[in-house]
């Protein structure tokens, strides 16, 4: 073991059971957003631009990122959205006190398509102006 990897171990070692659990979501959630990024950059390389755009509009007015459609693996699919939920979750939701669940009793279907648009081309702010709302609504009425 290095000296280095031995300092780091023993900085762990002080770590309460709650940074420890941080720590190691904070692991993941990199590990998860590398693997994305890396799907992501293949499938741009790999795909024309009409392609890559037909699969995003219909994405963004259904919902669903189909594979198939896609021209990619069906567990990169799912790893490429859980990375954009994780994304949402720790970036917008989390700060604000809110889940995804809660913030989706905020959001009316027709209004779902402009979020999915709003991830995809990486509009944090608009997510989180109606994250900001729904949660000072919820306050507003102690829930």
């Amino acid at each position: 073991m290095t000296d280095e990897e031995q300092a780091k171990e023993e900085e762990d070692d002080l770590l309460s059971e709650e940074e420890k659990r941080e720590k190691k979501e904070q692991k993941q959630y990199e590990s998860m957003v590398e693997m994305s990024d890396k799907i992501l950059n293949r499938w741009h390389e790999a795909k024309p631009e009409g392609e890559r755009q037909s699969v995003i509009d219909g994405y963004i007015e259904s919902g669903v990122l189909d594979h198939t459609v896609a021209g990619v693996d069906e567990l990169e699919t799912i790893i490429v959205e859980a990375a954009f939920v994780a994304h949402v979750d720790r970036a917008v939701l989390k700060p604000l006190g809110l889940t995804m669940d809660q913030w989706q009793e905020h959001m009316d279907d027709a209004e779902l398509p402009a979020f999915r648009r709003a991830v995809i081309e990486g509009d944090w702010q608009s997510l989180i102006a109606h994250a900001r709302a729904a949660a000072k609504m919820r306050l507003d009425l102690g829930i």
